[in-house]
């Protein structure tokens, strides 16, 4: 069992890596989308950015706001109940938006992408471990997604994984971190998310 001590060095960790995520997302997408920074250098044009990063007790997060898009992901990660919990989320403004194709969708890719080899690092590589041995959907895909319906506002749609315990430091170590928590946390939901939206938008 880990030490209060060791509880938040992954904790810290693991905030590292999530706000990275963000960060480097926003990077590569910049240049599409007027930003707050460039907003700040044009007096008078208050209020039309069209992409923001944020990074508080909430967690990390992205939002768009172009056009026809108007969403936001979000990154958070904590502890519970001795458990490590990383949790990836949208919200949703779509109206009629299809919920069940979204999890049929995600269960798809999670059942492909679960039994693959995880890359990195080496220590879990060499034990042949699968990305379902070490971020873990309890008892299942569809109960580790949950649907937070808000009424007037976006629907929240966050989907949890428990991080195997005997895993932990390995998965967050900076570099590689990133990499297997993109390939197997993020990307998934992101890529049925916009399959489901240009789906509905059609």
């Amino acid at each position: 069992m880990l030490t209060t001590a060791g509880a938040d060095t992954i904790q810290l960790a693991a905030d590292r890596i999530l706000g990275n995520i963000i960060d480097s997302w926003y990077e590569n997408v910049a240049s599409f989308y007027i930003t707050s920074e460039q907003v700040a250098n044009l007096p008078g044009q208050e209020g039309t950015e069209e992409l923001k990063r944020f990074h508080d007790d909430k967690g990390h997060r992205i939002k768009f706001n172009k056009g026809d898009l108007d969403f936001t992901y979000g990154l958070r990660s904590a502890w519970s109940d001795d458990a490590f919990i990383l949790e990836v989320s949208v919200n949703n403004k779509v109206e009629s938006f299809d919920y069940d194709d979204f999890l049929r969708r995600l269960v798809t890719h999670y059942r492909h992408l679960g039994s693959e080899i995880v890359p990195a690092p080496f220590e879990l590589k060499e034990k042949k471990l699968r990305y379902n041995q070490i971020f873990l959907l309890e008892p299942s895909v569809q109960a580790a997604f949950a649907v937070e319906r808000r009424g007037e506002g976006a629907d929240i749609m966050r989907l949890s994984f428990r991080v195997g315990t005997p895993y932990l430091e390995h998965c967050f170590r900076p570099k590689v971190g990133k990499q297997i928590i993109e390939n197997y946390c993020v990307s998934p939901l992101r890529t049925v998310f916009a399959a489901v939206y240009r789906r509905r938008s059609n």
